[in-house]
């Protein structure tokens, strides 16, 4: 079962493209933001060599007077793996071994290195058999481990290492009235991938990643305009994608264009797994998409998606619950690049 409210936990979410830090105060529905803290990362940063990376968190830390202990991560990485199970219902102890022995199949690296969890969505038939319906995660042992301990090494006690998709549902849950029965999606877009959710009745029942987001449509800018990564990246920024019926200005259309072309492959991807879902698991369509992640930011996104789906859109503010204290931050631009922080939100509640 997933345990909602697990108060007085800093998040720490290390991305490809940067490392955010969310700490947040309070109690049920009255909470406040304590701390936030977030850095630019390079590839040497986030290469395998963790002293880089310790040295930013300390940085960070000091630079906005972060003080905490206890810390929740989550682990990204290209060993993690997820599948939906059917297993037959038996005692908890059983049911992990068998989770186990499934994830083994899934994963190209030594079974012996496998760490492995499971949430449970619940009982469904499978033909005249009642089974249990889950969903898996595993990953390699030496991720955790070196996530454990780029994290200590800057005397960090990580107590909970979870996965993006549980993140997603802690932040969902916190912000959102839930209707009985209704599908809804969370898409995180960020920089390297991109992490596809749907919930239903507080409960994580589909999860996939999609190798296409941010980078991506960087790279796409740079051949359009034979430019730079950083130059690239403004631009993509700056021009986003164009809303119906609307026209570039400033030498934009090359650029929205670039970015369309990408996100319209992502935007099939996500169309395929709503169809899949609703086909292998005889469940209804989805209400609402809520779009969050670095990458979310960009303009007219939104309308992008609802109409290539055909589904309400929606920039998630992962804050929007959460008191933000105007004498402690700049809450504008707290609330600009919100989006980015709803898998560290998550981590924090």
């Amino acid at each position: 079962m997933f345990i909602f409210d697990r108060a007085n936990l800093t998040g720490i979410d290390i991305g490809s493209y940067a490392v955010k830090v969310v700490k947040i105060k309070g109690k049920g529905g009255s909470r406040s933001l304590d701390a936030l803290g977030y850095s630019r990362l390079d590839s040497a940063q986030f290469s395998e060599d963790s002293s880089k990376l310790s040295e930013t968190f300390r940085n960070l830390f000091n630079a906005h007077r972060i003080k905490t202990k206890k810390v929740a991560a989550v682990l990204s990485g290209g060993s993690l793996a997820l599948a939906h199970l059917y297993l037959p219902n038996m005692p908890k102890k059983d049911m992990k071994e068998a989770v186990r022995w499934e994830m083994r199949k899934q994963v190209a690296f030594s079974p012996e290195e496998l760490v492995c969890d499971f949430t449970t969505i619940g009982e469904v038939k499978r033909g005249e058999e009642s089974v249990i319906s889950l969903i898996a995660f595993g990953a390699r042992k030496k991720d955790v481990e070196q996530l454990i301990k780029t994290l200590e090494d800057v005397a960090l006690e990580p107590v909970r290492v979870d996965v993006a998709p549980m993140a997603m549902l802690a932040c969902f849950d916190y912000n959102n009235v839930w209707e009985n029965g209704i599908n809804y999606s969370m898409i995180d877009i960020g920089d390297s991938k991109s992490m596809l959710a749907i919930f239903k009745d507080r409960k994580l029942m589909f999860a996939r990643e999609i190798p296409a987001a941010g980078r991506e449509m960087t790279t796409a800018v740079m051949n359009k305009l034979a430019c730079g990564s950083d130059v690239a990246e403004k631009e993509k920024i700056r021009c986003g994608v164009l809303r119906s019926g609307e026209s570039a200005s400033g030498g934009g259309q090359g650029v929205a264009d670039a970015v369309s072309g990408v996100l319209e492959r992502l935007a099939a991807e996500v169309h395929r797994s709503f169809e899949y879902y609703q086909a292998q698991f005889r469940e209804g369509s989805v209400s609402k998409i809520f779009l969050c992640g670095g990458t979310a930011r960009l303009k007219g996104l939104d309308d992008f998606f609802a109409n290539i789906l055909g589904v309400p859109c929606f920039i998630d503010d992962p804050l929007r619950n959460i008191k933000v204290e105007p004498k402690r931050f700049e809450a504008a631009r707290v609330r600009e690049f919100a989006p980015a922080l709803a898998i560290t939100v998550g981590l924090a509640l």
